[in-house]
């Protein structure tokens, strides 16, 4: 509830915790492995929409390699790493990459590119 003569928010914050807590890092770090591995996905070999119908065996192994390269660091950072922390956070990050590749290869593929 807003106080009288003030603006609601349209967008509310952003969560601070989520799947990312559970694994010891903070929503930063998570969001930033995250990207980086969808960054390498689609440009590796060359943007992904002119590659749609190709093996995309380089652009899988180096952005899923990364991810966890990059938990490993965030949770060092974090004096947290260990391995249960640090297979949990790769798993994590690399099922939601999984999903969101998969989601954006289907609609690239729809579009008939």
């Amino acid at each position: 509830m807003t106080r009288p003569g003030t603006r609601a928010r349209l967008v509310g914050p952003l969560p601070t915790t989520g799947p990312w807590t559970a694994v010891g890092l903070a929503r930063g770090q998570f969001f930033a492995v995250l990207l980086t591995s969808l960054a390498l996905f689609v440009w590796v070999d060359g943007p992904v929409w002119r590659h749609v119908r190709d093996a995309h065996f380089a652009r899988i192994m180096v952005s899923y390699a990364v991810i966890p390269l990059g938990v490993a660091v965030a949770l060092a950072w974090n004096r947290a790493l260990g391995w249960r922390r640090l297979l949990g956070g790769t798993l994590v990050i690399g099922v939601t990459k999984l999903v969101v590749t998969a989601v954006l290869l289907a609609v690239l593929g729809m579009a008939g590119r």
